[in-house]
């Protein structure tokens, strides 16, 4: 086997920077911990290249949780620096379209830098036989910077925005890896009237008040993506003086269309997978109530409702409007959606809200069957809210913050509810009683047909419990707003190093980081079969104290791919009381340093005799479901074992075509076709094997790659 020394984050280093026609778009990463996003330097979030995101964990990370989501700010009667007065100024981001040239500029530093990332601590390095698997560090903007981050966060990304509209934006986003807090990100943000309308020094706007500042939000979430349509209910808490929290969120439908109750989109292979149970959602957590008045103005937001996310109002930039549709923007985000222009809710709420608020009817809480009865429907509806009005005079600021957050039952329920539900056996949570009492969402009450049976119901209801955890990642993350950002935090993860070795994986580590914690207490490792729908972590190794930092897995299975990542713990008696409103032992986040990138695989000493060389599995059968497969999360994955110490592997077609060359270097007895998966049964061009007989020359070599003469056939059949 080729050693090649790499790092596969190079392939990503194009995510640190993009540019489409006209736009810069840098951003950065946030990947800590189960809830990962990228922070544009210009704010932007909406459905242009850097929109689409919010990846969770529960499919690892490999579907996005939002469309877009827009940011616009309004003010009136204000003068530009040619002295024309705008009865109505509207500057931002739309749900479609930013630019960063002339409405939200990202205001380079010295170094010409738009967009930074500070770390607590050192990112560990990550190494699975001789390929290294971590992120560069540091990329341009990047820095190990404690002393630059509120709080005890993980990491912080920060930019600075100017706006035509003479209104500067500091924007901080916040994230933290330990098991409380990682479900969410907290966006904090500050509006300043500088005045200035561009990226040089010159304030254009010297002295001028911005009047009636209002801040609009609106999100297209999608959380139960199905095909190209995106089937969500939108809900709304916050909106009455007795609320806990102030949120809007979004969670999966039963599709009009579909055959049977796909809430959760169960699949109907024989996996029985729910593929999208999740829950995604925005919370306020603090309005400032003005700019000499820091404390909470709790009636915020005043105004919110659902919309069409085709409306061009929604979407474009001020300058792509007429006066008309900013005017019909101004009195849809200030004065409530229920103008009936356009296609906006025009059900107004009218009891137990804050006084003077505005509010449409919450549309799951419609009396709607469908998502698509909904008279604003076309595509996909979204969801928006803003706060205001204010003042600013000139050099005034106000504080803005809230949390992007997502919500979801466990991988593993998804699993045991969905293969449940497939064979018909669906229970339901502890405490429902079918017909009785369960968690249905308001539409249930109306419609109860939506679900076709107790074993739909029972499924849904698992579904439905995801709400519990979105509102308790949100309130985990309004508590750290109010505790300063003072979250409880883990000792540093440890740079790992994985090897394949006969008999047994390697893993080892460095204590050098994680040790400086002062109530540091030990290690832990855990393994996992990276395989779809079902990678189980399991904890094999507890290491108490310093001084040990190497561990040798020796029960994994041969040929099995596996990856792992170590942690290190505290003794949780120096730690903070945390959400839960109690001291725990805390270790680091396993994002930081685990290795499904790069699998490592136990291996067999080489075999002294040359016909013991097989190939397994033989004969290779694609067809074969994943759960029959002989390397359970490798479905392309040829082994060639008990292979002398170093030899190198020809394979012929039945026509004697070579069309694979293997260099078989590491000592053991075994091999597999191709270093990465991407690379399993493929030729020396890239292209897949097809079905056939096949034949490999074994060709035995000394230590230093010299042939030694010996030589061996063997054939293997592959069914495509």
């Amino acid at each position: 086997m080729k050693k090649i020394f790499i790092t596969l984050a190079l392939c990503v280093i194009f995510s640190l920077f993009v540019y489409d026609y006209s736009n810069a778009d840098a951003f950065k990463w946030i990947r800590i911990g189960r809830f990962q996003d990228r922070i544009v330097d210009s704010i932007n979030q909406g459905e242009s290249i850097s929109g689409r995101w919010m990846y969770y964990y529960y499919d690892d990370f490999r579907r996005e949780n939002t469309q877009q989501s827009a940011t616009y700010l309004f003010c009136t009667n204000w003068t530009d620096h040619n002295g024309t007065l705008h009865p109505i100024k509207q500057t931002g981001v739309g749900g479609g379209r930013v630019d960063e040239l002339t409405v939200t500029m990202p205001v380079p530093d010295a170094e010409d830098i738009t967009i930074r990332t500070y770390y607590r601590n050192a990112p560990p390095t990550i190494t699975v036989d001789g390929w290294r698997i971590e992120e560069f560090f540091p990329q341009p903007g990047e820095e190990v910077a404690p002393d630059k981050i509120p709080g005890s966060a993980d990491i912080m990304v920060e930019s600075t925005v100017n706006t035509d509209m003479g209104v500067t934006i500091s924007q901080k986003v916040l994230a933290w890896s330990q098991m409380n807090h990682d479900d969410y990100h907290i966006y904090d943000w500050t509006f300043t009237n500088t005045g200035n309308v561009d990226l040089d020094d010159e304030i254009e706007l010297q002295g001028q008040t911005i009047n009636d500042f209002y801040i609009w939000r609106a999100t297209r979430f999608g959380p139960a993506r199905i095909g190209r349509r995106y089937k969500n209910w939108y809900s709304r808490y916050g909106e009455h003086p007795t609320d806990s929290l102030r949120i809007r969120y979004a969670y999966s439908a039963r599709r009009s269309s579909a055959s049977f109750d796909d809430v959760g989109y169960p699949s109907t292979s024989r996996q029985g997978w729910l593929n999208h149970p999740e829950y995604a959602g925005e919370a306020t957590l603090y309005v400032q109530k003005d700019p000499d008045d820091i404390s909470d103005w709790e009636m915020q937001p005043s105004v919110s409702g659902n919309g069409n996310c085709d409306v061009v109002i929604a979407n474009w930039l001020w300058y792509q409007l007429s006066s008309d549709d900013i005017a019909t923007q101004y009195s849809v985000f200030t004065q409530g959606f229920d103008t009936k222009v356009g296609k906006w809710d025009n059900v107004m709420q009218t009891e137990g809200i804050w006084p003077g608020t505005k509010h449409s009817i919450r549309m799951d809480e419609q009396g709607l069957k469908w998502v698509k009865d909904n008279h604003f429907y076309t595509w996909h509806p979204w969801t928006g809210h803003s706060s205001g009005p204010w003042d600013l005079e000139f050099g005034e600021s106000i504080r803005y913050v809230y949390s992007k957050v997502i919500g979801s039952i466990s991988q593993r329920l998804g699993w045991d509810v969905g293969n449940a539900w497939f064979n018909g056996e669906a229970e339901p949570p502890p405490g429902m009683v079918y017909g009785v009492t369960d968690n249905m969402p308001p539409q249930y009450t109306v419609h109860p047909d939506l679900y076709d049976d107790a074993n739909d119901w029972a499924k849904d209801c698992w579904v439905f419990t995801g709400k519990d955890s979105l509102f308790k990642n949100a309130n985990a993350s309004q508590w750290a707003f109010t505790e300063n950002y003072e979250v409880p935090t883990a000792p540093a993860a440890p740079s790992i190093v994985i090897k394949s070795l006969p008999d047994k994986i390697r893993i080892e580590w460095d204590g050098t980081e994680s040790e400086k914690a002062t109530d540091f207490a030990g290690y832990r490792i855990y393994r996992a079969v990276p395989v779809q729908y079902s990678t189980w972590w399991e904890r094999i190794a507890d290491i108490s104290g310093s001084g040990t930092y190497q561990y040798d897995d020796a029960t994994a299975s041969r040929g099995v791919g596996y990856a792992y990542y170590v942690t290190a713990y505290d003794n949780g008696f120096g730690n903070l009381t945390d959400v839960n409103g109690r001291k725990e032992v805390l270790e680091s986040g396993m994002y930081f340093n685990e290795t499904s990138l790069r699998k490592a695989s136990l291996t067999r000493p080489p075999s002294s005799t040359l016909s013991d060389i097989r190939v397994v599995p033989n004969p290779f059968n694609i067809t074969l479901g994943e759960a029959d497969m002989h390397y359970p999360g490798d479905k392309d994955k040829i082994m060639f074992l008990d292979l002398p110490g170093y030899c190198t592997i020809k394979i012929y077609t039945e026509s004697v075509d070579l069309i694979k060359t293997l260099y078989h270097t590491d000592g053991s007895g075994d091999e597999a076709w191709g270093d990465i998966e991407e690379e399993y049964s493929a030729t020396d061009d890239g292209q897949i094997i097809v079905s056939g007989i096949y034949i490999a020359l074994i060709e035995e070599n000394n230590v230093d790659g010299a042939a030694t003469g010996n030589t061996h056939f063997v054939k293997f059949v592959i069914i495509r």
